[in-house]
C-alpha cells in the first residue's frame, strides 16, 4: 500500500453505505491528505485532511451500538463498536481472553498450531 500512514479499524462498511459490504473502514494517510476506505471493496467513504482521521474515524466509531465490558484478569474497559453485546473478548490491555457466558460452549476459538 502506498501510503504515509494506516489506520485500521474495524467499523463495517455495511453500516456506512454498503449493506452488502463484509469489509471494513480504515484510514490511509498520504501526505497532507487521508480518505477513509474500505478494505474489502476498495470504496472511499470519505476524504479528509490528515490531522483529522482519527477524528473522522472516531465520530463514525461513536454513531454505532457500543458494547462494553470489564476483563476479569485485569480490569480494564473493553469496548467493541457495532456490537450490541459481548460474549466472548480478547482484552486489549492484557490479551488474556474472559468470558462473558455461562454456556460451557460459548469460548474463545482454539486456532489449530
Amino acid at each position: 500500500m502506498d501510503a504515509d500512514r494506516y489506520v485500521g479499524t474495524a467499523i463495517p462498511h455495511s453500516d456506512f453505505g454498503d449493506p452488502e459490504c463484509c469489509g471494513c473502514l480504515n484510514g490511509v494517510v498520504r501526505g497532507d491528505f487521508a480518505v477513509i476506505q474500505c478494505n474489502e471493496c476498495g470504496a472511499i467513504i470519505q476524504s479528509v485532511v490528515a490531522g483529522e482521521i482519527e477524528k473522522a474515524l472516531h465520530e463514525m466509531e461513536l454513531s454505532l451500538d457500543v458494547a462494553s465490558a470489564i476483563c476479569s484478569h485485569c480490569g480494564a474497559v473493553h469496548l467493541a463498536p457495532g456490537f450490541t453485546h459481548l460474549l466472548v473478548f480478547i482484552c486489549d490491555q492484557c490479551g488474556e481472553v474472559t468470558s462473558l457466558s455461562d454456556d460451557p460452549k460459548v469460548g474463545p476459538v482454539n486456532n489449530p498450531p
